[in-house]
């Protein structure tokens, strides 16, 4: 019988102190783990977070590039034109939302606020910035050539806007999705300074007051959402409302003498083309200008397409009696227009 170590106290294996450090790192491994999942479910809802504000602030950019260009095309006194900016403070006198009044000749500023009243378009709801009371709204620059005013006449399809993103020209305006306030930035309007500059809203270069603008990837200094509208993304579609006033402005009963259609419907045929530039047919011209001053329109499409000098930008193919090509000199825009007289099929 084995006797026991003096004073009676039993020792213990010599692989006990193994097991228990075992213990031990298992357990720091267990809580390595779950703070390793704790902070990565806490950057997916940052990353979900930027990815939902930025998918938001995108469909809201889409929404307002197509009201500008739908703004553009459907105005009574210069297609092509669009509205001011909104003011960047709003107050009784310029109401939030609404295209501010010109100074002269001019837009009292050519960046501001989306005039999203004037284009009867939704307010953009940021996904949440909470520092101030007020959700952010978009922004919005002009390029002053397109301003709606007399003294920017002609504005067609050559009109050359000033404004630049990222180099590329011919910009005629850019909508912008402001991000949270970057460290530099104070939209409190509690404060003195809170909000009174575009720099507390527009990130670098975008703030600097000149037409130079620029898109990037969200970082910790800039975190502008960019869109811009093109001078072809304008005058795709107001080009396609010239050569619909020029076809006929209406194929209604009312109007039925205007335009292509209304003069082959009492004539019988299309008019020959205008190969001298005058703005009338020439007899046995097929191909040239189109002989606007033997077709009738209404006075307000009379207007604005002589003010414009449209006319100069019109070209003109007679097929047949019955059928004719009309385009925009320049671009892609084109249209059939095809006669419905008795003398044709």
């Amino acid at each position: 019988m084995r006797s026991r170590p003096e004073g009676g106290v039993r020792r213990l294996p010599a692989a006990a102190p193994r097991r228990q450090s075992g213990v031990a790192l298992l357990a720091l491994l267990t809580l390595l783990t779950l703070w390793g999942l704790y902070l990565l479910v806490g950057e997916l809802n940052v990353t979900q977070f930027q990815v939902a504000r930025k998918e938001a602030a995108g469909a809201a950019l889409a929404q307002a590039k197509l009201a500008l260009i739908g703004r553009a095309a459907g105005d009574d006194n210069r297609p092509g034109s669009l509205p001011c900016p909104a003011p960047v403070h709003p107050d009784a006198t310029h109401p939030d939302g609404v295209a501010l009044l010109l100074a002269g000749n001019h837009c009292p500023i050519y960046v501001g606020r989306l005039p999203w009243r004037t284009l009867q378009i939704e307010q953009f709801r940021d996904v949440g910035d909470t520092r101030i009371n007020e959700p952010q709204g978009l922004w919005y620059a002009l390029a002053p050539a397109l301003r709606d005013d007399d003294s920017a006449q002609p504005i067609n399809f050559e009109t050359v806007p000033e404004l630049r993103l990222d180099g590329a020209p011919n910009v005629a305006a850019i909508i912008f999705a402001p991000g949270l306030p970057l460290a530099n930035q104070n939209r409190d309007p509690r404060n003195e300074r809170g909000g009174d500059s575009v720099a507390d809203y527009l990130d670098g270069s975008n703030a600097d007051g000149d037409q130079d603008f620029v898109s990037g990837p969200q970082s910790a200094a800039f975190n502008d959402v960019v869109l811009a509208v093109t001078r072809d993304d304008l005058f795709r579609v107001v080009n396609q409302r010239v050569l619909g006033e020029v076809r006929a402005r209406a194929e209604s009963a009312s109007l039925p003498d205007h335009g292509l259609l209304g003069y082959q419907a009492l004539n019988g045929r299309f008019p020959f083309a205008d190969g001298d530039t005058d703005g009338s047919a020439d007899s046995g011209v097929l191909a040239g200008r189109l002989p606007y001053r033997d077709l009738s329109f209404s006075p307000a499409a009379l207007a604005w397409l002589t003010a414009n000098d449209w006319w100069r930008l019109v070209s003109y193919n007679r097929l047949s009696a019955c059928l004719a090509l009309i385009g925009i000199v320049g671009s892609a825009a084109t249209m059939d227009v095809s006669g419905a007289g008795p003398a044709c099929p």
